[in-house]
């Protein structure tokens, strides 16, 4: 049984069901909005920025495993991929440990996408930090359980999806 979440509008309220994902995905377009801007304004393609970041956190890595920490289906995983060995901001390099797989990487131009954009994203984060009431490390930490039970949910329909066809 559901119970109502009250939004803080006069005689509206959202299903307490939905109002966690309501409010990830209100605040994820604002992130996007902010930190595409400042992008833009300075000078770096915001397209695929935040997966670039992905891939240099953990790189050299395998599409499996960026599907896997950030919950993108490995189809879209290989299409950003592509994409972005097209535009020459990654290589792609055999996998030593398991020959079915292969590990990508930045080239110095994805390199330096990141290294001119990550500046950016951090001077959002300066405007909004003063807003926020608790410490910025609660909020990454709950944010963080939240994108690893969303993966786990999408991994576990694409697995029973898999088993229907």
């Amino acid at each position: 049984m559901s119970s109502t979440y009250n939004h803080g509008v006069a005689g509206r309220s959202w299903n307490s069901d939905a109002v966690l994902l309501q409010e990830v995905y209100s605040a994820g377009t604002l992130v996007g909005s902010l930190v595409n801007e400042e992008l833009r304004n300075g000078g770096v393609d915001p397209q695929l920025f935040s997966f670039l970041s992905w891939v240099r956190l953990l790189e050299p890595v395998t599409p499996g495993t960026l599907s896997a920490e950030t919950g993108i289906p490995p189809t879209t995983i290989r299409d950003y991929l592509r994409r972005l060995r097209e535009r020459g901001d990654l290589v792609r390099l055999p996998n030593e440990r398991d020959g079915r797989s292969y590990l990508v990487k930045l080239t110095p131009r994805g390199r330096g996408l990141v290294d001119r954009g990550a500046p950016l994203v951090g001077a959002v984060f300066q405007r909004v930090e003063p807003h926020l009431p608790r410490p910025v490390e609660e909020y990454a930490e709950r944010a963080r359980e939240l994108r690893e039970a969303l993966a786990a949910t999408a991994a576990a329909e694409a697995e029973r999806d898999l088993d229907v066809a």
